[in-house]
């Protein structure tokens, strides 16, 4: 068997000359290695960043955007528990409401976004990209809790529309708190809806265009009339 020994260095250039090839060799090994894993989470963020803005559209749809189209009745129903709370208290004669709601908007979801979170694969998001998804998700607690407080006062304002004879002062004065709560709560999450929709925007997101009859449905029929027509409609 021939042992071929390694040829000696006869000079620095040879010896520069090897360590180069090696060093070479090793940098071209390391950067295919880091092009394929490059490639590998560019794949992952495409998959990821559809589901995220998947996932915005829907909240946007189902609340935000709702939101921020049903304000003015809101607002008006808000101006009429004011008027009627008003008469019961100079005992007067209430009026009613044009159509009483306890709020708008369905269920806000954050699923895809913690999903994404523990994979990891949000650290190879663009920075700017990120940002603006942080911040969008990270309101969302923020009108879960709004809501809670809507919600609550609204069952309490629920009253007005039947007053019942013989409210007391303690009631009334229970009911203004109410309605100061709902006007201040009201404000909050348009304002905030506002907001969330043009983060959207930045990352790509369209706006969305509420249907004008299903608003129009909001502001003209209670949630009563409205549940007895969807379940009429649903059995023809």
């Amino acid at each position: 068997m021939d042992i071929h020994k390694p040829k000696p260095w006869h000079n620095w250039r040879e010896f520069l000359k090897e360590l180069g090839t090696i060093a070479l060799g090793v940098c071209i090994a390391l950067a295919a290695e880091q092009g394929v894993e490059w490639l590998h989470w560019q794949a992952q963020v495409k998959v990821a960043r559809q589901a995220l803005l998947a996932e915005i559209a829907d909240n946007n749809a189902r609340f935000f955007a709702r939101r921020v189209a049903v304000h003015a009745c809101m607002d008006r129903q808000i101006n009429e528990a004011d008027a009627i709370l008003t008469a019961l208290e100079e005992k007067r004669p209430p009026g009613k409401f044009t159509n009483f709601r306890a709020g708008a908007g369905g269920q806000l979801v954050d699923s895809e976004w913690q999903s994404q979170r523990a994979s990891q694969v949000l650290t190879h998001f663009p920075h700017g990209e990120v940002a603006v998804m942080s911040f969008y998700y990270a309101q969302i607690p923020d009108f879960v809790g709004w809501n809670t407080e809507e919600f609550a006062a609204w069952s309490d304002l629920s009253v007005l529309q039947k007053p019942m004879a013989g409210m007391t002062v303690s009631d009334l004065l229970r009911l203004r708190s109410s309605l100061a709560l709902v006007r201040i709560v009201e404000g909050r999450i348009v304002f905030n809806a506002q907001r969330q929709l043009a983060r959207a925007r930045q990352i790509g997101v369209p706006d969305i265009r509420n249907d004008p009859a299903l608003v129009k449905e909001f502001c003209t029929t209670s949630l009563e009339e409205s549940l007895r027509r969807n379940i009429a409609n649903g059995s023809r």
